[in-house]
């Protein structure tokens, strides 16, 4: 009984945080959702203009610009958020309410993933609409979905509970942003990558969150059981890095 009423504090903590995002958005939500959609499609446009009409590379394209769409709101919005929030010393206020640091770092993300879900609802419509496209396996795209958002929490809550302000939060994660989606097979087939970006790859969730999509559009099975074991244990190396590396006074700042 004790369990159930420490699962039912933990959901309603998520809501709360969530709902405290959702209030402040709504002062600038024209903007959010023009930078939401607008960022994977000039990504998607950019990409079809560079390598031309492969017949392989609109999957490709469609389902890496949906993975940017929902690992940017992990990573890199999360890490910019948590800065800005520190900048503004609003970790001393949330550490004074009986929620935990976990509880706060998924209300963030969930804020973050469904603010992204138009952009990729609207690519996979494209992607349906001129490539003729449809999702095989619905089960796997959204069990994606979810994996896409939450298993790069920890590096997006270390950068931003680390850094020693929201302006280094932000510089950080734009580093690191290219590197996940550029150096991973996200837009283009594996055998397009140098032998070594082959192989560090596969050591990205970005990879296998790309690879999950394009299988769920497709209809096919490879690979299908690694890339969840793997983005299950990044979402469970990013539970253990909130809830016991980090602190609410972030006594050891990057940069």
């Amino acid at each position: 009984m004790n369990t159930i009423s420490n699962v039912h504090k933990f959901i309603n903590d998520i809501v709360f945080v969530f709902l405290s995002q959702v209030l402040v958005i709504r002062h600038r939500w024209f903007w959010t959702c023009f930078m939401v959609v607008f960022y994977p499609l000039a990504y998607a446009a950019f990409v079809f203009l560079l390598v031309g009409a492969d017949k392989k590379m609109p999957l490709y394209i469609v389902t890496g610009s949906i993975t940017t769409a929902l690992t940017t709101s992990a990573m890199l919005t999360l890490g910019q958020r948590l800065g800005g929030l520190k900048d503004l010393r609003a970790f001393e206020f949330y550490a004074s309410l009986p929620i935990s640091k976990l509880a706060f770092i998924f209300g963030l993300i969930t804020e973050g993933l469904i603010s992204s879900l138009p952009s990729a609802i609207i690519l996979l419509f494209i992607g349906m609409l001129l490539f003729g496209f449809s999702i095989h396996n619905i089960l796997l795209f959204t069990v994606t979905i979810i994996l896409a958002g939450y298993s790069l929490a920890g590096l997006g809550a270390v950068i931003g509970f680390r850094s020693r302000s929201g302006g280094i939060a932000s510089i950080i994660t734009q580093i690191i942003n290219p590197i996940i989606i550029f150096l991973a097979p996200v837009y283009m087939p594996p055998e397009k990558f140098p032998y070594l970006l082959q192989k560090t790859s596969w050591f990205l969730p970005t990879t296998h969150v790309a690879r999950l999509f394009r299988n769920s559009l497709e209809g096919t099975s490879a690979g299908n059981m690694e890339s969840l074991i793997i983005l299950l244990l990044f979402l469970v190396t990013s539970i253990l890095v909130v809830e016991f590396g980090l602190d609410w006074r972030s006594e050891r700042p990057l940069g």
